[in-house]
């Protein structure tokens, strides 16, 4: 009769055991979190052509990170809300765009050119007809942007659909969720759009950013290509002024152009451009936050 022993190190604690992924599914919904995080940030920034007025209220919006949830376990929301689905023809790609109350109650004060404290004055549960049609309109235009950003960084076409409801929409059976909270800074309550999408309709994108094996080589000679020093350069804008009124300029003038702060710029680097970013201030110095990779 023969016994085998097993020994455990006291000195290295068991935690529990993660099962190894086979199917390569993390890596992939890893990356699809990553597309989703490129989509709503870009969704962020371009929303602002459907809601003019958050300029009156001082306010922007600024997506949240990216969650995952199963398609049946979305999470409620106080009502009232307002949701508008886009989708793939075939179906098997879904998104949407949903506003929670306060961000309802701002979009129905806006849109109709008001800029008091919509928050003192409580809304309605059930919306009217007028405030249906007016957010159904908002939130069409809203949803374009996001199948647009989709389209951008996943080349996945997707279009609005017909149905818009005052709740949040149920998604299909698509498996994970990814959802961001874009909140709407610069109000003295909580509102937020919130934009969500299938895992499955950003899958592909796990394949695009797949990068080719490195060469193999002298690791020598990339390591003296590090300390090789490249010009990087971020331009803020450009503008064309006339010889007269560049003759014309004296200390003080202010010239204008045509960049929004919020716009992406453009970086640089040797002359070829790298990477687009955003400017912000850093420890009091005026920088770039690079927030994706220029693609050709």
């Amino acid at each position: 009769m023969s016994a085998v022993l097993a020994f455990r190190s006291p000195e290295r604690p068991q935690g529990p055991i993660r099962k190894l992924d086979l199917t390569g599914k993390e890596r992939q919904l890893r990356l699809a979190v990553e597309a989703m995080g490129r989509v709503a940030a870009e969704f962020a920034r371009s929303a602002r052509r459907s809601l003019p007025f958050l300029s009156r209220y001082k306010s922007q919006l600024v997506p949240g990170p990216v969650q995952s949830f199963q398609s049946s376990h979305e999470g409620d929301l106080a009502p009232p809300t307002f949701t508008m689905a886009i989708g793939t023809p075939d179906g098997l790609g879904w998104g949407s765009v949903t506003l929670d109350s306060n961000a309802v109650a701002l979009v129905l004060e806006g849109a109709l050119g008001g800029s008091g404290p919509f928050w003192e004055s409580k809304l309605d549960v059930t919306l009217t007809a007028a405030q249906r049609a007016l957010l159904t309109r908002i939130t069409r235009s809203l949803a374009s942007e996001l199948a647009d950003q989709i389209r951008r960084k996943v080349g996945l076409g997707m279009n609005v659909l017909d149905a818009a409801s005052g709740a949040p929409a149920a998604a299909p059976d698509a498996g994970d969720l990814l959802r961001v909270s874009c909140a709407i800074e610069g109000l003295p309550v909580s509102a937020c759009v919130i934009v969500a999408a299938s895992a499955q309709a950003l899958e592909h994108a796990a394949k695009e950013r797949d990068e080719p094996e490195p060469v193999a080589g002298d690791p020598r000679v990339v390591d003296a290509l590090l300390e090789v020093p490249i010009e990087v350069r971020a331009e803020l804008g450009r503008v064309s002024l006339g010889l007269r009124r560049v003759l014309a300029l004296a200390p003080g003038d202010v010239i204008h152009l045509r960049t929004a702060t919020d716009d992406p710029l453009q970086v640089t680097t040797a002359g070829v451009a790298k990477f687009s970013g955003v400017p912000v201030v850093s420890r009091g110095q005026l920088s770039i936050e690079i927030r994706e990779r220029h693609r050709t």
